[in-house]
């Protein structure tokens, strides 16, 4: 029997997806509702460009006992580290795989790994003098009239736009499909560049064209606040 999903409007949370599709390289995806779909329709929160994938092929609930995956298609297709599965209790590192794409599941930014494909070339430092802002995580916090809904760690490079094809979607009409693009540069700062969008990109009130961000400036876009932070990790 399926668990029941819980209400997530007012569970914090930092688990993520490492999701490899062969060519297409690694992304991280959070996981931020109390269901999130899975599969090749665009519709699915979130979206595998694999068609050996069902366009519904499972979903991953938040529930009393941890995040539950469960297969939507009933094929027997669903496979956690290579064992397939109806329905699992998802544990720290469980590898899943659908199709040809590759789903790794880590449940709290403890465990985040060392090193991603997008995890700004951190391992090209070894052997060299340690430099004090290597370790520092940049994210953007995404708030809303309620609070803090989710945060974004920045990688490299990520978009920021309506389309689920960008890297931080924000569903909202008054955003643009390709909104905004936010950069690391060769210092370790970020800055971030609209893209002639109608709306705009403003900082902390301003419109800008592009941009230095610091720690603690406020990005808006459409009707989104994201807080720009820098941690140490």
């Amino acid at each position: 029997m399926a668990q029941e999903p819980q209400d997530f409007s007012e569970q914090p949370t930092s688990a993520y997806l490492v999701i490899s599709q062969g060519l297409q390289g690694t992304r991280r995806m959070e996981i931020w509702k109390d269901c999130t779909t899975i599969g090749r329709s665009r519709d699915c929160d979130i979206f595998l460009e694999d068609l050996a994938v069902h366009r519904k092929q499972a979903c991953i609930l938040f529930t009393a006992n941890g995040y539950v995956l469960q297969d939507d298609h009933g094929n027997g297709d669903c496979f956690v580290n290579e064992q397939p599965v109806r329905e699992r209790l998802l544990n720290d590192g469980d590898v899943m795989r659908f199709g040809n794409t590759q789903l790794t599941f880590y449940g709290h930014e403890g465990t985040r790994p060392f090193q991603l494909a997008t995890s700004r070339g951190r391992e090209s430092l070894r052997g060299k003098k340690t430099d004090p802002n290597a370790s520092v995580i940049a994210k953007l916090d995404l708030s809303n009239m309620r609070g803090m809904i989710r945060s974004f760690e920045l990688l490299n490079e990520m978009t920021i736009g309506r389309s689920r094809d960008c890297d931080i979607f924000l569903e909202d009409l008054a955003v643009s499909r390709l909104h905004a693009t936010i950069r690391e540069l060769g210092d370790g700062s970020y800055e971030i560049e609209d893209h002639r969008s109608a709306a705009g990109t403003l900082v902390n009130g301003m419109r800008i064209t592009r941009y230095r961000l610091i720690d603690g400036d406020i990005v808006q876009i459409g009707l989104n606040k994201l807080t720009f932070r820098r941690s140490r990790g």
